[in-house]
């Protein structure tokens, strides 16, 4: 663009019709700095076109201008096209998430049916557990549609998460229920009988989930704060379902199969004995191993690093991040970022001289340090009209002489729309955006600090107020504040539930033995995800809270059972066998319906949902092995010096 007096001029860069004009077109081009790297890249083998829309666009107008841009490209042959920004990401990102809502539940149910197939023999054992926890989504999912809630990154987790929780008491009610019938327990007292000694330790498995769902609510990101809130509402759900519509059920069919498959002479008491006298023989040597894990991956949480990269979520295979990174390697990336001005000294202005030579620097640093492209400011307008007006301006700013007459002409046109996107009419505020790679937040966090170090040393902050801003600068903030916040839900969970043990064992060795058990599964994710440079974010960081949770519930059923043997008189060597026997094949079961349910989320084209599923998985299993092998251990030696 150029002055033509007072007017501003539009002059092409390209002379796409006159083939003679091409060499000199190139010349100019990859002599003019602001335009490689932008617009045209280093290897000459691509053009970006930039398209500057309204800064708030409602979902029904950004589809609407994706499919015009679309259909409009369709129309020549290219040979490769590649489109990025908020009206593509957001429309991927939904559909996406519509399909993965069914698949999840659909391969979550497919494997439970395996899991339940395979431990009760029985298409009955399969009808009515499953039965019972989908009655449980549908009345959570017309309560969210009746409190207008939409499906989400989150809430497509949803159904997969009250599936799998849920069920954990219908199976530990189920697995009872035939076990008495089994042992000849007349019908009428079996339901009495199982209320007693399965029913308050489920409720409190109840309590421990949900206080790991609602200190989701510790995170200032409403969609989590819903999920935790309807993931709760879920499995609550599904826990009054298993003490009334269950034993309904029961009552009216009771399948011989289903008795036979829980009698006491079956291959998995069989395993669990053995097991059982492993663990007396080897007391020592199990608790030499688990400090051997403990110590190895608490080291590996050393390695553990705090980053967000704004389409790391999706899988490679998808269109939009191929064209993000293409972006990125060729341009100067897609990331926004901004900087906004104030001039604070009210006797200046963004156009007076002393001002806008100011900015002239901040832009050339932000350029070099970054490598930021499509930088857009008022110098950067100043600087291009000069350029293209002065045939031997070469790559230098305007004097002072020189600006007075481009000073003129913003000043006078303060009002017009495009000059005012960037700067306020008062003169008195501006932004510097552009567009940089997305590194990631730690990188991108460093170049921050070079930045405003920068601005300490080199800018007249007597005239300035700078802040960094912006949508991904937003994003990386709140990463980060999830992150903490996430950490407030853990400690808080570990809180309530250390109480809770403490208020029913009036002990506070039975707190640690309890916590224990439970805190070792995530010291060992925590270690894996060091290891393995899986970043600590939004998505890995709700892990946490919500494993904690679900890995109580075996914890609580064994205890429970433990209690109950012993209240009954037997010797604690009896009442240890009683225990493995009676919980050892309910929690091995859950366990396994557990990771199906979770491996589900494994197949996802996100990848926080992806290492959400992993790392759930991963704790489930070292849950199982700390509940199965290093509870009883800690138990004897509790009960022993009683």
């Amino acid at each position: 663009m150029v002055l033509g007096g007072f007017v501003p001029i539009q002059t092409p860069l390209l002379h796409f019709e006159d083939e003679s004009a091409y060499l000199k077109d190139s010349s100019v081009i990859y002599n003019s700095p602001f335009l490689v790297g932008s617009y045209f890249p280093q290897n000459a083998q691509s053009l970006s076109l930039f398209i500057k829309t309204d800064d708030v666009l409602t979902k029904k107008q950004c589809d609407q201008l994706a499919e015009s841009l679309e259909s409009s490209i369709q129309k020549y042959r290219f040979d490769g096209v590649h489109m990025v920004g908020r009206i593509f990401a957001q429309n991927i990102y939904l559909v996406n998430l519509q399909k993965e809502f069914s698949v999840f539940l659909l391969i979550s149910f497919v494997l439970v049916l395996i899991f339940l197939w395979f431990s009760f023999r029985s298409i009955y054992g399969i009808i009515v557990p499953v039965t019972i926890v989908i009655i449980a989504i549908l009345w959570t999912l017309g309560i969210m549609d009746l409190m207008g809630k939409s499906i989400d990154i989150m809430s497509a987790m949803l159904p997969t998460m009250i599936f799998v929780a849920g069920m954990s008491d219908v199976i530990h009610f189920f697995s009872k229920y035939f076990e008495e019938l089994s042992k000849g327990t007349e019908p009428q007292k079996v339901y009495k009988l199982v209320v007693k000694e399965v029913g308050f330790p489920t409720f409190l498995t109840l309590v421990t989930t949900v206080v790991g769902f609602l200190s989701l609510l510790f995170s200032s990101i409403q969609p989590i704060r819903e999920f935790g809130i309807y993931t709760s509402v879920g499995v609550t759900m599904a826990f009054i379902l298993t003490y009334t519509l269950l034993p309904a059920l029961l009552h009216f069919f009771k399948p011989k199969k289903l008795i036979k498959t829980h009698s006491q002479n079956n291959r998995s008491n069989n395993l669990l004995q053995k097991g059982l006298f492993l663990i007396f023989r080897n007391q020592k040597t199990i608790l030499l191993v688990t400090s051997i894990v403990i110590v190895v991956s608490v080291i590996g949480i050393n390695k553990i690093k705090i980053n967000n990269i704004l389409l790391e979520d999706l899988s490679d295979k998808v269109k939009l991040k191929q064209d993000f990174n293409f972006f990125d390697k060729n341009y100067s990336g897609v990331r926004p970022f901004e900087l906004s001005v104030t001039v604070s000294d009210t006797n200046h202005s963004v156009w007076d001289y002393e001002v806008i030579t100011e900015l002239y620097k901040l832009d050339e640093f932000i350029k070099k340090e970054y490598n930021a492209g499509f930088i857009l400011s008022p110098a950067g307008m100043v600087k291009n009209i000069y350029v293209s007006s002065v045939n031997d301006a070469g790559d230098r700013f305007p004097d002072k002489e020189d600006y007075e007459s481009i000073a003129s002409y913003f000043k006078k046109n303060k009002k017009n729309k495009d000059i005012k996107r960037l700067v306020s009419e008062d003169g008195r505020s501006t932004r510097i955006s552009g567009k940089i790679a997305d590194l990631g937040s730690i990188k991108i966090n460093e170049h921050d600090k070079n930045l405003l170090a920068y601005i300490e040393k080199n800018i007249n902050k007597d005239l300035f107020h700078f802040e960094i801003t912006g949508a991904a600068h937003l994003i990386d903030r709140n990463n980060e504040y999830m992150v903490k916040n996430m950490t407030q839900g853990f400690v808080f969970s570990i809180i309530v539930i250390g109480l809770l043990t403490f208020f029913l064992h009036r002990s506070w060795r039975m707190v640690v033995v309890f916590i224990i058990p439970n805190i070792i599964p995530l010291i060992v994710i925590g270690g894996i995800m060091g290891y393995a440079g899986i970043e600590l974010k939004a998505a890995t960081s709700l892990v946490f809270s919500i494993a904690f949770g679900i890995a109580t519930d075996d914890t609580i059923h064994f205890i429970s059972r433990l209690k109950i043997e012993l209240a009954y008189g037997k010797s604690l060597i009896y009442a240890f066998k009683r225990t493995y026997f009676e919980t050892g094949k309910p929690i091995v079961l859950t366990t396994f319906i557990l990771m199906g349910g979770f491996m589900s989320l494994m197949i996802s084209n996100f990848e926080s949902t992806f290492y959400f599923g992993f790392l759930i998985c991963i704790t489930v299993i070292v849950a199982l092995i700390a509940d199965l092998f290093l509870l009883p251990v800690l138990l004897l030696a509790i009960y022993r010096k009683k």
